[in-house]
């Protein structure tokens, strides 16, 4: 689809976004373009890596990959700018590039080493989860955990050589290096002093940290939960309900008035209605909205003009729904309940409409209903079995 399609290409440009990032923090804090290089050739490694990872696994270029890509990205360069200093450092104590190069990735193999296994096995469990949270989000956890394993690989091994081929002992530095030196110096001199201030007042610390941790917890108890947000799919899917045994020619009459009103929103460019889905007194209609650059409004807005003046079409039930972000079929509703019973019928009935009434009086509900419909007219036909001898 369009939303895809769209948001695959969101997720691309997030990439090159994050690479340019990425350098540019190594450059300012690296200060040389020899040792920026170092890093940076480990993200499309490590990228490269992850997708032969995917081409094993069967897994496809998808919104959720991609996602775990764009993690990765400032994930696997953490192990190269570790090996990277480490090595820097040797050199600029007057030892050869080679030599250091073996020196400071012996020194520090072990560290990297357990920094790798760790990260992995921070996203690697969620594979294994059940349910529908693990099937969205095994491809995402086993992607970055596989990039993150080559990002390992790789500090231990290009990495060290390309700091054997590209470093140097500069004995002289520019302008910029210089202040960006003094600008970290006096960075590193600050932070000595709030450290040397938080060891002083240690009770005050862990008071000021017990406060902070209790208020997360209870922050956490304030917010909403959900499953997921719900997107902005250029589309609104329309939902209309008849009076059982309603006809198909009843229902394209109430049919024709939601077209009405769909034509006369100037972010709607198609809409498909159709009656007798999934059943004749039922119905329901896709409504496709311009591109996102060609209009302010979004999904949510519009679908909020269209909830009155749908629910205003007499001899019906008609109601705009937002596409669930998950797979969710068209007439999956945000808020659902299942009742079950041993007993009549009629019972459940009385509940489901208790049920109903429950929520008509909260406000943040719209349009509920149920599946369990009794009114359906029927004829019950009883064969005289003597006179149809």
């Amino acid at each position: 689809t369009v939303f895809i399609e769209r948001s695959i290409d969101a997720v691309f440009a997030t990439i090159w976004e994050a690479v340019l990032l990425v350098a540019g923090v190594c450059l300012f804090f690296l200060r040389s373009w020899r040792a920026m290089l170092v890093p940076l050739v480990t993200i499309p490694v490590s990228l490269v890596g992850a997708f032969t990872l995917m081409y094993a696994l069967g897994f496809s270029i998808n919104t959720l990959t991609l996602l775990a890509l764009v993690l990765a990205i400032g994930l696997v360069v953490d192990d190269a700018i570790v090996v990277l200093e480490n090595i820097y450092r040797h050199i600029e104590e007057g030892m050869a590039p080679l030599a250091a190069a073996f020196q400071g990735a012996r020194e520090i193999g072990f560290a990297i080493v357990a920094m790798t296994i760790t990260l992995a096995a921070v996203y690697a469990p969620v594979a294994f989860m059940t349910g529908r949270t693990g099937k969205l989000f095994t491809e995402f956890a086993l992607t970055l955990a596989g990039a993150v394993l080559v990002s390992g690989f790789v500090a231990l091994t290009l990495s060290p050589m390309m700091c054997a081929k590209l470093l140097r002992h500069e004995r002289t530095h520019g302008p910029v290096y210089n202040a960006i030196e003094r600008f970290l110096s006096g960075l590193t001199n600050g932070y000595r002093g709030v450290l040397s201030a938080s060891l002083e007042l240690r009770w005050l610390v862990m008071l000021v940290f017990a406060v902070v941790a209790g208020s997360s917890v209870w922050l956490m108890g304030q917010l909403k939960t959900e499953l997921a947000p719900l997107e902005d799919r250029g589309r609104v899917v329309g939902l209309f309900n008849g009076p059982e045994g309603a006809t198909l020619d009843y229902m394209a009459r109430y049919a024709r008035e939601l077209e009405e009103i769909y034509a006369s929103i100037p972010e709607v460019d198609r809409y498909l209605v159709i009656t007798g889905n999934p059943t004749v007194s039922q119905g329901i209609s896709f409504v496709g909205f311009a591109d996102w650059s060609a209009r302010a409004r979004r999904s949510s807005e519009i679908a909020s003009e269209l909830q009155p003046r749908m629910r205003a079409v007499t001899g019906v039930n008609a109601f705009p729904s937002l596409p669930a972000s998950f797979g969710q079929g068209a007439r999956s509703r945000p808020v659902s309940f299942v009742v079950s019973t041993s007993d009549s019928y009629e019972e459940l009935a009385a509940v489901a409409e208790a049920f109903l009434d429950a929520m008509r009086d909260n406000p943040g509900l719209v349009s509920p209903d149920t599946d369990l419909k009794l009114t359906m007219p029927e004829l019950a036909v009883e064969v005289d079995r003597d006179r149809a001898a």
